[in-house]
């Protein structure tokens, strides 16, 4: 495992990503924290498995996910009184 400091890793970026490519963990690092670079095998849409599965429960429950009833009628609320108040004025 490599270990650099995103200042250092900032001008080999294309041959960290390379190494990692290849196999190789890297990691960044910024004072605390960490980031790991590390080479993941590309899913099988036609094949189920659970790290596919669990990459759409992520899509399906992420900032695109449906909104609660009290979200859309507070959207349909300001919206309702943005129009009258455009047919008002």
């Amino acid at each position: 495992m490599k270990t650099l400091t995103i200042r250092d890793a900032k001008d080999q970026l294309p041959e960290l990503i390379a190494a990692a490519h290849r196999g190789e963990s890297i990691v960044l690092t910024d004072g605390e924290k960490r980031v790991s670079l590390e080479p993941r095998v590309a899913l099988d849409l036609e094949e189920d498995s659970p790290e596919l599965e669990a990459e759409l429960l992520k899509a399906v429950q992420g900032p695109h996910s449906p909104l609660a009833e009290g979200e859309l009628r507070a959207i349909a609320g300001r919206a309702l009184r943005e129009h009258r108040a455009r047919r008002a004025g």
